[in-house]
């Protein structure tokens, strides 16, 4: 790297932008909260005291129950209709408890208990970390057992609304916290002091980079990226260096790397992105004919050749996406699958309405606002499939045609084709029997016994993906690592931890092992000399800063001519194996002894 690089980078107005807004003070990140779930707690009980100096009186807390009913999944819930009745009272009697102690020694994230009304609400705090056994039964029980005569509501908090063991809790996802800070911030401006509206708006701001990354900020860091990728690569690995020891150079290059690290390990993550490059490659391999389209970065869209006759009715935003009444792209999705939707736009209000009620016709269902004139645009079609690796081209690229290419999708598409062209659609289509091939037909005996054995282990379907050349899954030991020692600096897999059980899937065979990841270089070094030093063995290359992925155990298991028991027998032999057993209980020790302690 030449000095002119520098220069070049430096110069750029895209990168002096970029790092203005990667760089804007931000208290809580300072003190790097995001990463820890009890500083999490205490501020979400602060915000939930109605008697606390933000002035919000019991605004915070009937948000949370409003969205409590909002949430769909919990409309199935025995209490909810007593949820809503609670909002008929004034809240302001709440009192806020924070690690409640229970009789098995274990500690409730948040009690908030109204003596007046005689209800409590137990929430179980979930930001990296999941529960452990028995403890959402444990939790409830002790409280029921308190308050005999109150009514309980418990609720587990988690980033991505995962679903609790215990049916009796209500789902509540930190993207719904976000939404009502969000709505504190537009609303209470004037009511809040400085440094409260500054607390809350800082840490909003953390929340929303989880569930909503800026798009512009992400666009132009693959922009510098691919302007620039020989010097940011260069500078990305060099910062890796600067947080083991004491370091001082002369020179430019290392005060250029002091000043502008933040930026560069920004660019690094998010310029690497090959959602288009994939999608382009998804168009090739999809269409024979020219097919309207566009390779964004983040949302790469297009609009299905069958549905052109929709061109014909006006659109009330001509800036609409392709130009188009509808339209259909591909999304990285908050818990890293892939996601493919399909959206009715802005046409002129009587064939909208037209359309939508058609759509019904065939099964579909909307909500009434998705009918009203100033609507504007509604999902009628969405569907997820598992990513293992956001850095593989190819996986990518398979699973766009995979989902492009489902029994549902196809339908869908030649029912609103039939719609468009003033034809009766078919409510179900009759299709000749698929042969599929004896090594697909092994790989999906493997899957399917893969799932079934995730369920009899109770991970959650969060934690572990399935593809056609990987399986994956982790377990709560490596979420607690991860909550401590932070996401990898660059995307791995799909869960970027520092932890992850893989296996390449062939026909007759499964090559299992655990991974360390390429976390922080220095929290890295830390943990493989603690891993060194209770005796697990890997490469000597693990100890360096520039070390990133590490296999501390490996095995390879025939499967060959195996049905579903025979496979799920294979899976408990791979992870019963006494040499990773012996090493997940080194790893357990390590967490307690040291990384539990990690601030």
């Amino acid at each position: 790297m030449e000095i002119r690089d520098l220069f070049e980078l430096e110069n750029d107005t895209t990168f002096q932008q970029l790092n203005q807004q990667v760089n804007s003070f931000n208290t809580l990140k300072i003190l790097k909260l995001e990463n820890h779930e009890i500083r999490h707690s205490n501020i979400l009980a602060w915000l939930l005291n109605p008697k606390e100096n933000h002035s919000l009186r019991d605004y915070f807390i009937r948000k949370m129950i409003e969205h409590l009913i909002l949430i769909d999944e919990n409309s199935s819930n025995p209490q909810y209709e007593t949820v809503g009745e609670i909002l008929n009272h004034s809240l302001m009697d709440s009192h806020i408890y924070r690690e409640v102690k229970t009789d098995k020694n274990r500690f409730i994230d948040l009690v908030i208990v109204n003596q007046q009304l005689k209800f409590i609400l137990l929430i179980e705090n979930k930001f990296y970390s999941t529960e452990s056994k028995n403890q959402l039964d444990d939790y409830l029980y002790f409280i029921q057992q308190m308050f005999g005569d109150f009514t309980i509501i418990p609720i587990y908090l988690t980033l991505n609304g995962e679903e609790p063991s215990n049916q009796q809790y209500f789902i509540l996802t930190y993207e719904r916290i976000e939404s009502i800070l969000h709505t504190i911030l537009m609303l209470y401006q004037d009511q809040l002091s400085d440094n409260v509206y500054k607390f809350i708006e800082d840490y909003d701001q953390i929340l929303k980079e989880k569930f909503y990354p800026n798009q512009d900020q992400i666009v132009q860091a693959i922009d510098i990226y691919r302007n620039h990728k020989a010097t940011i690569d260069t500078l990305f690995e060099e910062t890796s260096m600067l947080n083991k020891q004491l370091q001082f150079e002369s020179g430019y290059q290392f005060e250029f790397i002091m000043k502008y690290r933040n930026t560069i390990n920004y660019i690094f993550k998010h310029g690497q992105n090959i959602l288009s490059y994939s999608f382009e490659q998804f168009v090739q391999q999809q269409f024979e004919e020219e097919v309207l389209y566009n390779a964004h970065p983040t949302i790469p869209n297009l609009f299905p050749p069958e549905w052109n006759p929709i061109s014909h009715i006006q659109l009330r935003e001509p800036s609409y996406w392709l130009g188009k009444g509808l339209i259909v792209w591909f999304e990285q999705t908050n818990d890293n699958r892939l996601c493919l939707i399909a959206e009715v736009g802005p046409i002129e209000y009587t064939a909208r309405l037209w359309l939508l009620e058609q759509l019904e016709k065939i099964g579909l269902s909307f909500k009434e606002t998705s009918k009203i004139e100033k609507a504007r645009r509604t999902r009628f079609f969405s569907k997820k499939i598992d990513i293992n690796k956001w850095d593989d081209i190819s996986e990518l690229t398979q699973a766009m045609l995979d989902l492009y290419n489902s029994s549902e999708f196809v339908l869908l598409r030649k029912q609103v084709a039939a719609i468009l062209n003033n034809e009766n659609p078919v409510k179900e289509e009759l299709t000749k029997p698929v042969e599929i091939s004896t090594l697909n037909e092994t790989k999906i005996q493997i899957q399917n016994a893969f799932r079934k054995w995730m369920e009899s282990k109770e991970i959650p379907e969060n934690h572990y993906r399935v593809t056609s050349q990987n399986l994956s899954f982790k377990i709560p030991l490596f979420d607690a690592f991860k909550e401590k020692l932070g996401e990898t600096r660059e995307n791995w897999w799909w869960d970027n931890g520092p932890f992850l059980f893989w296996m390449k899937l062939n026909p007759d065979s499964l090559y299992f092992t655990l991974e360390i990841g390429p976390i922080e270089a220095d929290k890295r070094v830390l943990l493989m000399e603690n891993i060194k030093e209770k005796g697990i063995k890997f490469s000597k290359k693990g100890l360096t800063l520039e070390a990133k992925f590490n296999r501390i155990h490996s095995e390879t298991i025939s499967i060959g001519g195996l049905k579903e028991s025979g496979l799920l027998n294979a899976f408990n032999a791979l992870y019963n194996n006494k040499d990773l057993q012996n090493i997940l209980e080194k790893l357990q020790m390590i967490y307690d002894e040291t990384v539990s302690k990690v601030e």
